[in-house]
């Protein structure tokens, strides 16, 4: 009898811990989340590519048109992480500049490539009345730059993408599916 008891009991042990294993059902949290730093986000991202991520961070800054990005720093703001909004949260509010915050998200990267930079370039310099219409067209971080500006920054992305001896360059992110404020 008191096998079948320490049977029992190490059966109900094994069933509670399969029950806690996956997604922590009120955080929405999967289990198998990678917690990265700020500090070696870069090192990092490649091999994170497309998948769930925990960060923390002080919140650098939030974009003021739309406050679909923030940017978090940890102890230099030197090294930064972007951080884009996901389909749950509406904006970033400039309240929560200074603040800390934790991230919960899916790591991203965009790929810039000759054929890329080639395109920005022509919508670049169509006529003023056409800048509304193409591919590249408000894209993320050039909302408020000049003309001048957005060739110069093409150039620039040029010389890393040749000097880089790759096919392109890589920018990584994290698409936050939640935060919170860190007290």
């Amino acid at each position: 009898m008191k096998n079948i008891s320490f049977f029992t009991f190490v059966i109900l042990l094994f069933l509670i811990s399969a029950c806690n294993q996956g997604n922590d059902k009120s955080s929405g949290i999967k289990a198998d989340t990678a917690r990265v730093a700020v500090l070696t986000f870069e090192r990092q991202a490649d091999t994170l590519v497309n998948k769930a991520v925990i960060i923390e961070g002080t919140v650098l800054h939030t974009c003021k048109h739309g406050g679909k990005r923030m940017f978090i720093v940890d102890g230099t703001d030197s090294i930064r992480v972007e951080i884009t909004a996901g389909e749950k949260i509406t904006k970033f509010d400039e309240s929560l500049i200074g603040s800390r915050v934790k991230v919960y998200g899916t790591l991203k990267e965009e790929r810039i490539d000759a054929k890329y930079l080639n395109e920005w370039e022509a919508e670049v310099k169509k006529p003023a009345e056409n800048h509304d219409a193409g591919v590249h067209s408000g894209a993320k971080g050039h909302e408020d730059q000049g003309v001048q500006d957005k060739l110069d920054q093409i150039n620039a992305l040029r010389a890393d993408l040749k000097n880089s001896g790759k096919d392109h360059l890589s920018f990584y992110s994290i698409e936050a599916m939640n935060f919170s404020v860190i007290k």
